[in-house]
């Protein structure tokens, strides 16, 4: 993954495209929709079905989502100041 990590980065960098890192443990288990993270959430390969809310989907379309708001928090996280208002 080094390797192909750093290209990716290189090639980011060499366009312009900013990039986040997001943890992608659990992302097959994490319903898109509401957030529960159950094993048996992947009902197979293709299959994704919360057994909290009842959404069905492509597995893989579940967990990219998933990654995509992992990355979207992670960005915002980055935009939010750190520095305390002045009084």
């Amino acid at each position: 993954f080094a390797q192909l990590g750093d290209f990716i980065v290189y090639k980011a960098r060499r366009v312009g495209v900013p990039l986040v890192f997001v943890n992608p443990a659990y992302s097959s288990r994490e319903c898109a929709e509401c957030g529960h993270v159950d094993r048996l959430n992947r009902i197979s390969q293709a299959k994704f079905v919360c057994r909290s809310c009842g959404v069905v989907a492509h597995a893989d379309r579940n967990a990219s989502r998933v990654l995509a708001r992992r990355g979207e928090n992670v960005w915002a996280a980055g935009r939010e100041s750190r520095v305390p208002a002045t009084p």
